[in-house]
């Protein structure tokens, strides 16, 4: 009896809040969790992590020492993940970047490039910014990440300034846009730890570049970069 009023309990909240998948609109069957199975079949996997010199370790070369890096999908507009990214960031969907962290975890766990992980870092928003939102996205993402690995999310890193959206910056914009603008915060012990920074999109790496300048003036023992999308 309990079964089955479970399940007319789940049917009559399924009528009124129906649960769409985040990628397509579409209502997920039972067993499906925030992005229907059909969706998940269409992601478009890098396999970054399985290989070095990969092109998102690429950007960083010549500017800064990183052990590895990968971004898990390809981004483009109009692309599913771009619709659950964005479900993300501006619609208040935390569990849609736990989702997303999960992967990440996943796809991180099946490879040997990052098994030293003893720490996951978010990049941060400032303040003012995450007030707004409610919540840090990469931060969401560092907590999915974090139920698939075992790996501790550590909130280390602080933004001091409130930069401008880098979305329409040219590359040496958005490095001065936030050169110098992250620190570890006050009392946060990283050193000899080698840390994942992570966030949902790799661009130029000007925002990674600096949060990783910022792990390693505070003695982190190596830095690695793991993003959701790499546009």
């Amino acid at each position: 009896m309990k079964k089955n009023s479970s399940f007319v309990i789940d049917a009559i909240i399924s009528l009124f809040y129906p649960r769409l998948c985040v990628a397509c609109g579409r209502s997920l069957f039972s067993g499906e969790e925030i992005i229907c199975l059909h969706c998940q079949r269409h992601l478009p996997h890098t396999t970054f992590e399985n290989w070095s010199d990969n092109p998102v370790e690429k950007i960083f070369w010549g500017r800064i020492e990183i052990h590895s890096a990968c971004g898990v999908y390809f981004f483009s507009k109009g692309m599913k993940i771009q619709k659950i990214m964005h479900q993300l960031k501006y619609k208040g969907r935390k569990d849609a970047g736990i989702w997303l962290g999960k992967q990440m975890g996943i796809s991180l766990n099946k490879c040997n490039r990052f098994n030293e992980i003893d720490i996951v870092v978010p990049v941060p928003l400032h303040p003012a910014k995450e007030f707004k939102r409610g919540y840090n996205q990469s931060l969401m993402i560092c907590q999915g990440v974090e139920k698939t690995t075992g790996w501790v999310v550590s909130d280390v890193i602080a933004r001091t300034v409130n930069t401008d959206s880098q979305t329409r910056k040219s590359k040496f914009e958005r490095w001065q846009n936030v050169d110098g603008r992250f620190t570890i915060k006050p009392g946060a012990d990283i050193r000899n730890l080698n840390a994942l920074l992570v966030d949902d999109i790799v661009t130029t790496g000007a925002t990674l570049e600096a949060n990783a300048r910022a792990l390693l003036a505070g003695g982190a023992k190596s830095v690695s970069i793991a993003t959701i999308a790499v546009a």
